[in-house]
């Protein structure tokens, strides 16, 4: 079932809204909205107890009421979250950033994704100069990392991802790309010897990859694949930043039925100027582009990808010499009871693991 903005859902966020502040319905729209983004963890959590109750037929106390949010099934998520948007979503289409925020800043702090995109740059490249010896930086590109984001759009609840076109257009050759690697050298991941025994306070994740005696051979193709992607994109970035400010509005296929997914790809620098968080949709209608040209894009850089793939794999076959490592390269966790628990009940949600 498509999750549309009902009347039932506007009404149980009114509720909402008036028992995270009896004033809510009395102030300007500006306070409310300043309300809705900005919401201390009491009220917050006064107004998840009345969404609980109205949408779900959860009862709990207010005390009670974060807790309960968190042992929400996905199900149970997907039926809440059109009504938690209303009570703290911003501007016109209700848009909710699901990102963490410095304490006492909001997304209403930042007018255009620019903004937000570039003071976050900033704030990782203070970290990567601090941490991370010999770094250089690349210098800014939009949206390098993908954003996540809810809105309504049409009078529908969407679950949003914001992506440069550079960076949309590698994850998708990405995944082109991972599964050209399984074609060449099949692999998977197989329990070792201390996988879910008891390991300093917690539980040990402990997998081998499993190549059939190629893995020295899969893990530098890997190696390889990984640094053409983050040259690739790179490349790409400097390519698109002199190109017109254009966006695409891209519906992408859900693993969980009745479930909105948009790709917002948002073309350059430029483009990132002329959207506003406020008026996001409206914004990006006015220089929304042909997905044809994406698509096209899209393709040239698959196969070039994929041809690099075929000339590393050739070479790694007649040239490469292994260093001596030990064979079955381990991936080795350890994680917490609670955290395999959550796993477990993910993946028995998981519409895909059936």
């Amino acid at each position: 079932m498509t999750p549309t903005i009902t009347g039932n859902i506007r009404a149980a966020a009114k509720r909402a809204l008036m028992a995270g502040s009896t004033e809510y319905f009395s102030w300007t729209e500006e306070a409310q909205e300043n309300f809705r983004a900005t919401a201390g963890e009491e009220a917050r959590c006064r107004m998840q107890q009345v969404l609980l109750k109205q949408v779900l037929g959860i009862d709990c106390v207010v005390a009670e009421a974060a807790e309960a949010w968190r042992e929400l099934s996905l199900q149970q998520l997907n039926d809440i979250n059109p009504a938690d948007l209303l009570v703290s979503g911003i501007g016109d289409d209700f848009l909710y950033l699901n990102e963490s925020l410095e304490e006492g800043v909001s997304l209403l702090d930042f007018n255009t994704l620019y903004d937000y995109d570039f003071d976050d740059f900033l704030f990782q490249e203070e970290w990567r100069h601090k941490d991370l010896k010999g770094y250089a930086s690349p210098g800014y590109f939009p949206l390098h990392h993908p954003r996540w984001i809810r809105l309504v759009m049409n009078d529908e609840f969407v679950y949003g991802n914001l992506f440069s076109t550079a960076s949309y257009v590698i994850s998708r050759v990405t995944e082109a790309g991972d599964d050209r690697l399984d074609e060449l050298i099949p692999s998977s991941y197989i329990e070792g010897p201390d996988h879910g025994k008891p390991r300093d306070g917690g539980i040990a994740w402990d997998y081998q990859l499993d190549a059939n005696g190629q893995e020295p051979q899969l893990e530098e193709l890997r190696r390889r694949w990984w640094q053409y992607q983050q040259d690739a994109e790179l490349v790409l970035q400097k390519e698109l930043s002199d190109g017109p400010p254009y966006a695409y509005i891209l519906r992408d296929e859900s693993r969980v039925p009745g479930e909105i997914n948009v790709n917002f790809v948002i073309h350059n620098e430029k483009s990132m100027h002329k959207v506003r968080w406020r008026t996001f949709m409206a914004d990006l209608w006015a220089i929304e582009g042909n997905s044809k040209d994406l698509i096209s894009l899209l393709k040239r850089e698959t196969e070039r990808a994929l041809r690099f793939i075929g000339e590393q794999h050739h070479d790694i076959r007649g040239n490469y010499v292994p260093p001596d490592i030990e064979p079955g390269k381990k991936r080795k966790v350890v994680m917490s009871s609670g955290a395999l628990d959550d796993l477990e009940r993910l993946s028995r949600e998981d519409p895909e693991s059936d």
